[in-house]
């Protein structure tokens, strides 16, 4: 027995007005900035309707989520078989994602919207920042297991040194100057 898909009534969704609402947001963001944004001028920047909109996405959070999830997309810490090249890798996934200007203002977006839209917090932790925690965490522990680290390593506050430092840099100091930075933090992350 198959299982069968119920019919969605109404017209179907057309990729093209999805993906013109996408890049709308996009640009908006880029030129307004989050707190300006609105559904009303989404909508009329990708010459379709309102309800259009909030049929595909229930919140403006969910829309710029799926609007910048290419320049939020962190990535995983791979296993190259040496504690600093997969720092190195973590360090430069960070720069990357952190110096996008589209993430830049998402992630503020997300921080100080974390009462408002509950939704965005949780999507954007759970989908962004778990699973990169998660592989660099894992990264580290292979380094204390490989004796670069003491057995002893805080994990989670080595975690947030790096974090900490890469986001201070990149996005509130907004310093496009970065070279240099995943050495420093490599040092002082590796200096037994």
């Amino acid at each position: 027995m198959t299982a069968i898909e119920p019919s969605r009534r109404g017209r179907p969704r057309s990729q093209r007005t999805h993906e013109a609402i996408l890049e709308a947001t996009r640009s908006l963001l880029l030129e307004k900035g989050y707190p300006a944004l609105t559904i009303d001028a989404v909508a009329a920047r990708a010459g379709t309707a309102r309800t259009t909109v909030y049929r595909r996405w229930a919140t403006k959070g969910a829309l710029v989520l799926e609007a910048t999830a290419e320049h939020l997309a962190i990535g995983i810490v791979p296993d190259a078989g040496s504690t600093r090249t997969d720092l190195g890798v973590a360090l430069r996934q960070l720069t990357a994602t952190f110096s996008d200007r589209l993430a830049a203002i998402v992630m503020l977006a997300v921080i100080a919207n974390l009462d408002e839209d509950p939704f965005m917090a949780r999507t954007f932790r759970s989908e962004i920042v778990y699973p990169w925690r998660t592989s660099a965490a894992a990264a580290l522990e292979r380094g204390v297991a490989r004796g670069d680290l003491p057995p002893d390593a805080d994990i989670p506050f080595l975690l947030d040194v790096i974090v900490g430092t890469v986001f201070q840099r990149a996005v509130i100091n907004a310093q496009s100057e970065t070279d240099g930075l995943d050495e420093a933090i490599l040092d002082l992350v590796l200096a037994r």
